[in-house]
């Protein structure tokens, strides 16, 4: 099924000649906002903290992917059922390496279940979370590209399974992580980012937490419940409280506006609007289908959300709170993903398993461009940080899509190839910094 565009030839010679320029749009960005590499410390102040790079925006607003423009870089894709990591370089068009992934020394887990991949505040390593009814995560080092710790999260007699969306605190080294399969128990998992391990674990009213996040001051963590009764929780991060739950029909996604005002859940047939300082109920509105996940542009103008039974994406007004219109797309209509090089476009994944179409979508006229054929089931879409390319993961093929997204115009956006090697069910894809970009990063801390 492999695919090859003659354009990406030509782009490969740009590349090339335009190499010297490309290092040197390199030094413009090393000073970007006084941002910094490395990994997060015990006892950090918040001037320090915030500080360091932040890339990773699945559960978390910040991403400040303008201080990575010109970096080198490649797509780490998770491979739940292999289990591995492929480590693509994307200018080649190839994966250059596998990282394997193992279970904890003396555990009898079934192998696998890495779903996503998590960059640590820094980028100096990054997270691989757990989509299996088991609790492993693993520690990768971006500098070598290699697992250097695997470990479980269960703690104080509480059974975590299946760690799947971690959040990222704004002011502190602390992460938030729920726990998405089970249908007994609500449980938060907060871990250091500066040991990389958990540290406590909270219970919930609500089974199943899938998407745990802090507001803005960190001093409130918010999340779905997947599992009955689903609903949403809010936790006091100083107490290791529950402070309030709401039962809500369908809830599943949630979501934070870029400004840290709201906390978005997306449910059956509805959109529901939590104040995040006080976490009251702010609205409610009817969309069609619903439960997919939230985007949201940068000013906070509007945020996008899957219609995952309507195969469509909604429009949502931020100012208003009130739903725009609809984008028909394509089955299970679940997240768009912007183009950092040009946010008016993004690629809107339909991650029905017998899906093959990723949508470009208009952003400012809010319309769909053009459909782009993939691999099957296209689960998780990430760019790199200049715009020029996106991998697609496909989680019902071994193989990712690799998509060529330089142009100005998406109407000339095309498959470089649908045969990137990966592995079965391929989900998680992030774009990191190469080791010897980081290695240069970090020399000039």
């Amino acid at each position: 099924m492999k695919k090859i565009n003659s354009l990406f030839i030509v782009l490969l010679s740009s590349i090339a000649l335009i190499g010297c320029v490309t290092h040197s749009h390199d030094h413009a960005h090393d000073h970007h906002d006084h941002l910094k590499f490395g990994a997060p410390t015990e006892g950090m102040s918040k001037e320090e903290y915030q500080s360091l790079v932040f890339l990773d925006p699945q559960n978390t607003i910040r991403a400040d992917y303008h201080a990575v423009k010109g970096m080198d870089g490649h797509f780490l894709i998770d491979n739940q059922g292999e289990p591995t990591v492929s480590v693509v370089d994307y200018k080649k068009g190839e994966t250059i390496k596998k990282i394997q992934m193992n279970d904890p020394a003396g555990t009898n887990f079934k192998p696998g279940g890495n779903h996503h991949i998590f960059i640590i505040p820094g980028a100096r390593y990054a997270w691989s979370s757990q989509r299996y009814e088991k609790d492993v995560f693993w520690t990768i080092d971006l500098m070598t590209q290699e697992v250097v710790d695997t470990f479980q999260l269960s703690m104080n007699g509480k059974k975590v399974i299946a760690p799947l969306h971690v959040g990222f605190a704004y002011t502190k080294p602390l992460a938030v992580v729920g726990n998405i399969l089970d249908k007994e128990n609500g449980y938060l998992t907060l871990l250091s980012t500066a040991t990389r391990r958990p540290i406590d674990i909270v219970e919930i009213s609500c089974p199943g937490a899938r998407d745990a996040m802090f507001n803005m001051d960190d001093s409130k963590i918010f999340t779905t419940c997947q599992q009955e009764p689903k609903g949403m929780a809010v936790i006091d991060v100083e107490a290791r409280k529950e402070i309030k739950m709401v039962p809500i029909k369908g809830g599943r996604a949630g979501g934070m506006d870029p400004q840290g005002k709201y906390f978005m859940v997306s449910a059956s047939k509805s959109v529901h609007f939590f104040d995040s300082q006080t976490a009251e109920l702010v609205k409610t509105i009817k969309v069609p289908g619903g439960g997919g996940n939230f985007t949201c542009l940068k000013d906070g103008s509007k945020c996008y959300v899957g219609l995952r039974k309507a195969n469509a994406v909604g429009v949502i007004d931020m100012a208003k709170l009130e739903l725009m219109k609809t984008i028909e797309t394509g089955p299970d209509a679940n997240r768009l993903y912007l183009n950092p090089g040009n946010s008016r476009y993004g690629l809107f994944a339909n991650e029905a398993g017998k899906s093959d179409i990723v949508s470009i979508i208009d952003t400012q006229l809010d319309v769909k461009v053009k459909d782009i054929w993939t691999g099957l089931g296209p689960h998780n879409v990430a760019f790199d940080p200049d715009g020029k390319f996106a991998v697609i993961s496909t989680k019902k093929e071994n193989v990712a899509t690799l998509v060529d997204t330089g142009s100005a115009d998406p109407n000339d956006w095309d498959v470089i190839t649908t045969d990137l090697d990966s592995g079965i069910q391929n989900n998680g894809v992030r774009w990191v910094p190469s080791p010897a970009a980081l290695k240069k990063a970090l020399a000039q801390n």
